[in-house]
């Protein structure tokens, strides 16, 4: 348990019976007896409070009313400010500033290396008279690790990376209005996600792209147990989130697009610092961010004109924090304790606005997989809709085993010569005679 220096300096600490002490220093205070020959003696009153027997009232080391903590766990987030010192952002106030912040002393970031996004355990003193943050006391933990193995970390940017190895299979016998959901089963022969991936679902409205980030999150919780799972929602309506809350299904962090843009890009931000400094643990994370076009446009309202304006309104320097937050995607080396980021966010297209399709046309590209939905498949109520001939993953060779790559090719030629709608029918035809992928492998090998 590490003490912070600093806390101790903003407030004084009371004395054995709870009451501060008022004495001036270098001035002696008369003996007892020389007090009492001054006048008569006083009755013995009881002031008010003393001795009277303290309610059972359970206190928040934040002052105000008490918040149930278990032993251990995580206070918050660290937010590193230009000064030096900083504070812990509590997962209540979305990890933006709030009232229920906790101070941290600069002396305590320099002597671990504190940086923003550390989940930081430790104890918390009361909070001053004057208002102000608790103060961090003592530090136990820094993202699940003892305070004095963080300070000699790499930093991210620092960290090589490599291509996605490893498959994040999604298939997890899902069932979504009574009937089997064959949208995991479609991704992981067709379009394969693997640890440390930068995918972009490309999706038109109301072409099921809630449904299909459900599924991927259900299937990453189920079979994934040692990835930790965000999912970060930016710009949306109340009631998704709410929805995506229910399903249970890892930590749903959400600004709202009643909030204003500032809190979008806040809430962004903070969650990026912290996932990275879990990849710098060497954990794996996996992000999945609807959407990446609203993170644009918020960023285009909040960030001061460069003075280029591409078209459709955009600001051209609006897009280096969304380019760095998707970019923050990568598979580190084993030499550098091989954890991974895979961030799975969704492109919005033919909304009707030149500024989205814009913002499409910038990061397409940058990711190393494709998902793309079809409008025209949903609207004919097939599902998942998904557009095979458009859908891909570059390397696609490291993630699937060699029956399972040799299969997806025959079936991507197969159907390539069909309209999409058709080319879906089919396959999803094949995929109901059989449990599972491994099973429809099997069967189209004995055939081959």
């Amino acid at each position: 348990m590490q003490p912070n220096d600093e806390a101790d300096v903003q407030q004084s600490e009371p004395g054995p019976d709870g009451a501060r002490s008022t004495d001036s220093p270098g001035v002696e205070r008369p003996a007892a007896s020389e007090r009492t020959a001054k006048g008569p003696p006083r009755r013995n009153r009881r002031r008010r409070g003393r001795g009277r027997p303290p309610p059972h009232r359970e206190r928040s080391t934040h002052g105000g009313a008490s918040e149930p903590r278990e032993p251990g766990a995580p206070l918050g987030v660290l937010e590193v400010l230009g000064s030096g010192s900083g504070f812990v952002r509590r997962p209540d106030d979305g990890y933006v500033p709030g009232k229920n912040d906790i101070f941290v002393g600069s002396r305590l970031i320099d002597r671990f290396g504190l940086r923003t996004g550390d989940e930081l355990v430790g104890t918390v003193g009361r909070r001053p008279r004057n208002g102000k943050s608790p103060p961090l006391r003592f530090l136990e933990q820094v993202n699940g690790m003892a305070p004095d193995s963080v300070a000699s970390r790499l930093e991210f940017d620092r960290l090589g990376a490599v291509h996605p190895r490893q498959q994040l299979t999604l298939e997890c016998g899902r069932v979504h209005a009574g009937e089997p959901d064959m949208t995991n089963r479609v991704i992981d022969l067709f379009c394969p996600i693997g640890k440390g991936q930068r995918a972009l679902i490309v999706a038109p409205s109301k072409a099921g792209k809630t449904t299909v980030l459900q599924a991927v999150a259900e299937g990453v919780e189920r079979n994934h147990p040692e990835c930790e799972l965000l999912i970060l929602l930016v710009d949306e309506r109340p009631e998704e989130v709410t929805e995506m809350e229910m399903c249970g299904f890892g930590e749903v962090i959400a600004s709202t697009f009643d909030l204003t843009a500032d809190r979008h890009c806040q809430v962004a931000e903070i969650t990026l610092e912290r996932v990275r400094r879990r990849v710098e643990a060497g954990k794996d994370v996996v992000i999945i961010l609807d959407s990446i076009t609203r993170l644009a446009r918020a960023h285009n309202t909040v960030n001061e004109g460069s003075g280029r304006t591409l078209s459709g309104g955009l600001d051209a320097n609006s897009l280096e924090k969304p380019k760095r937050f998707l970019g923050s995607a990568r598979l580190i080396r084993e030499d550098q304790g091989g954890g991974s980021l895979t961030i799975i966010a969704t492109a919005l297209v033919d909304t009707g606005s030149r500024m989205d399709q814009v913002i499409f046309e910038e990061f397409k590209g940058t990711g190393n997989s494709e998902l793309v939905l079809s409008r025209e498949l949903a609207d004919r109520r097939i599902f998942p809709a998904i557009d095979l001939r458009a859908s891909a993953t570059r390397k696609e060779e490291l993630l699937l085993s060699p029956d399972g790559l040799r299969i997806s090719r025959a079936m991507r030629r197969r159907l390539s010569s069909s309209m999409p709608a058709e080319a879906m029918e089919e396959l999803l035809g094949v995929m109901r005679q059989t449990r599972n992928n491994e099973e429809l492998v099997a069967r189209a090998l004995d055939r081959i």
